[in-house]
């Protein structure tokens, strides 16, 4: 199917999933046990599986070009077992393959998910509206995009209006507490730095 789009001639469509990240610790063997594992997830042996089982696109080419998944997805309808060769998930795959180019991503933010819920039901709830020849104009349209936004809350941070007192107190409080941590570790550092210079000068 096309990719629903306002404007036909400039196709976009949004690429997302699971991100992983490593964290910097004290202990290094923590950090090289993460990427470790991290290079692991993305071997073939677990990208070509998880595609295959969850519909995502494997994240590296060496896996997307790869003889096994190029046969994976050579054998959409494949009814010697349905549900791994199931068409539709297949399809759905091959589509975004061929879009790659035209993808984009954002950073996280509050309330992605909710807003990514509603554009999908936009969607499902006008397309049930034709097929049950249901005039879709602005009215419809207005009356469905309000329902929406009440159902997700997107129109919370809009009509807030400023922060109350209270949260600017709390925000500069914990601001506050960060600031007199950051001292307390500079000092800790100065502390320990100005003892082991004392010691090495004893020995």
């Amino acid at each position: 199917m096309a990719i629903p789009q306002y404007d036909t001639n400039n196709p976009k469509m949004i690429s997302q999933g699971p991100s992983i990240c490593v964290f910097n610790k004290d202990d290094p063997q923590e950090v090289i046990a993460s990427w470790l594992f991290a290079q692991f997830l993305l071997t073939n042996g677990v990208q070509i599986p998880y595609a295959q089982t969850e519909g995502y696109v494997p994240v590296t080419t060496k896996a997307q070009n790869s003889a096994e998944y190029q046969d994976y997805l050579e054998r959409s309808g494949d009814q010697s077992n349905p549900d791994l060769y199931y068409s539709v998930k297949i399809d759905a795959t091959k589509l975004l393959l061929s879009e790659t180019d035209n993808t984009f991503v954002t950073p996280v933010y509050n309330g992605s998910a909710d807003l990514r819920y509603a554009a999908g039901e936009l969607i499902e709830e006008v397309t049930k509206a034709r097929r049950r020849k249901i005039t879709v104009d602005d009215p419809f349209l207005d009356n469905l995009f309000d329902t929406l936004a009440s159902r997700y809350n997107l129109k919370v941070a809009e009509d807030a209006g400023p922060l109350p007192s209270t949260a600017i107190w709390l925000l500069a409080g914990l601001a506050a507490a960060w600031v007199l941590i950051g001292i307390w570790q500079l000092l800790r550092y100065l502390k320990q730095k100005k003892e082991k210079e004392a010691l090495k000068k004893k020995g």
